[in-house]
């Protein structure tokens, strides 16, 4: 039986996979690939003591850890005694939230800009959660190789 429905391509449908949300979607995952091949070049061994983690809507890089919080971004402290081996290792668990975090709080940077909105690590949980989750999965690793 053929449905009464006229069929519509899905550009035209109203759906919450808008071409911009793919293009922001795409975007946080180039910013986490992008990050981790620049991770994988660097010493395995070196130390990231006073090394923070920063992350917005269009890049994710290791900053001293003093960096300031600027509009729409996070700076996430490394452990003390982490190395960037425990990082990696962190960011390369299978289904490990710490890649994950990366790249929701890519997206959902990208997300506040389009609506002019500000998200603040240490206000907005959508943001703090990740950031927690990621520092958490380093420390983790710190502490299985001690």
């Amino acid at each position: 039986m053929a449905s009464k429905h006229p069929k519509t391509p899905a550009a035209e449908n109203d759906s919450i996979f808008s071409e911009e949300h793919a293009r922001m979607y795409l975007g946080a995952i180039s910013v986490t690939a992008e990050m981790l091949l620049r991770l994988h070049q660097d010493d395995p061994d070196r130390d990231l003591t006073d090394v923070a983690l920063f992350v917005s809507a269009d890049k994710a890089c290791l900053v001293p850890r003093r960096t300031k919080i600027k509009r729409n971004t996070a700076v996430i402290p490394m452990p003390d005694g982490a190395r960037l081996h425990h990082l990696l290792k962190a960011l390369m668990v299978d289904d490990g939230d710490a890649s994950i975090a990366v790249k929701l709080m890519s997206f959902r940077f990208a997300e506040a800009a389009r609506q002019g909105e500000q998200l603040e690590m240490y206000n907005d949980e959508a943001i703090g959660r990740p950031a927690v989750a990621l520092h958490l999965a380093v420390r983790s690793e710190i502490l299985t190789h001690l």
